[in-house]
């Protein structure tokens, strides 16, 4: 230290490192589980909104182990994509996840909502028919089980 009070030296070069598709699908689902445990708390907003992030929370978690378990190529089919009910199935049959065998309701709701017709996303459903709201689970107990889930997998994988 010189007499200013500054420190003489030299840091190591800073470098980014992009995440891995892994590592991208755990920080995504962290990233959101905050904002659904925010928004679970909130009396005065459509349940829609905070079902919307939970859902895709959800599907980036469940794409999370399924990557670490080598079904990279599976998660990217379309008919497996951003189906809930198909990714959590997949994740079961790996058994080490430690999830029933048949999801949760909260489960299957946010499934109708995510996808395939996107009813949490947009205002048409099949053949273009006009949705009006849509079921919704229950929030609080959503995001206490949606939790839960990341950090099964995040004990897993061990990131």
């Amino acid at each position: 230290m010189d007499n200013s009070g500054s420190i003489n030296g030299s840091l190591p070069p800073l470098r980014m490192v992009p995440p891995s598709q892994l590592d991208a699908y755990i920080i995504v689902a962290r990233d959101l589980l905050q904002g659904v445990e925010a928004l679970s708390n909130i009396n005065t907003i459509n349940h829609r909104a905070c079902s919307l992030i939970a859902a895709h929370a959800l599907e980036c978690t469940l794409k999370a182990f399924l990557w670490y378990k080598g079904k990279k190529e599976e998660i990217r089919k379309p008919k497996v994509q951003h189906n809930l009910i198909t990714l959590w199935d997949m994740s079961y049959n790996e058994k080490t996840l430690n999830i029933p065998k048949s999801p949760p309701d909260w489960v299957k709701i946010l499934s109708l909502g995510h996808g395939p017709n996107f009813y949490f996303r947009y205002q048409e459903g099949e053949k273009k028919a006009v949705v009006q709201g849509g079921q919704t689970p229950a929030l609080i107990p959503m995001a206490i089980a949606l939790k839960e889930i990341i950090e099964k997998v995040e004990n897993v994988i061990k990131l």
